[in-house]
């Protein structure tokens, strides 16, 4: 899969067939994919979600493993991410849930959270939000409430 297969209204691994399952993709030329667990991930959203100018900052994203993925341009792993994420070069396998499979459908554990708008996030705006979050739940572990 090269950078060409993910132009704005079509999505990686876009297939017909109801019955596929998730499967590993080759990162490709011209785009790179952070992973980060799904906590951090629902609190940068909902971080950028709070500002015009900032949501623009997230592409397509999506769901497998306990983890959310985002597509971003190639070389973006400079400055690093934090720790607690994932970024895979060119090169690398990810696995991608079938274009079918929304979030909302499959129960919220697997498959596109936001296929709307280009498919590349920008990491400009993206790396300081996603380092702020990560560093504040690195530094106050969530605890669970008692009943």
């Amino acid at each position: 899969m090269t950078l060409a297969t993910l132009p704005s209204g079509t999505a990686p691994g876009r297939s017909r067939s109801r019955d596929s399952a998730p499967r590993a993709r080759t990162v490709g030329q011209g785009w790179e994919v952070l992973l980060m667990p799904e906590l951090l991930a629902e609190l940068v959203t909902h971080t950028l979600g709070e500002n015009t100018v900032a949501a623009s900052a997230l592409g397509w994203t999506f769901a497998h493993a306990g983890q959310r993925g985002i597509f971003l341009p190639e070389l973006s792993d400079d400055p690093a991410w934090p720790s607690g994420t994932t970024y895979l070069k060119t090169g690398a396998s990810v696995t991608l849930p079938p274009f079918h499979w929304l979030l909302a459908e499959r129960g919220g554990t697997e498959g596109w959270v936001t296929v709307d708008g280009p498919p590349l996030s920008k990491p400009l705006l993206l790396h300081p939000i996603v380092t702020v979050i990560a560093a504040e739940m690195a530094n106050r572990p969530l605890r669970v409430p008692e009943f």
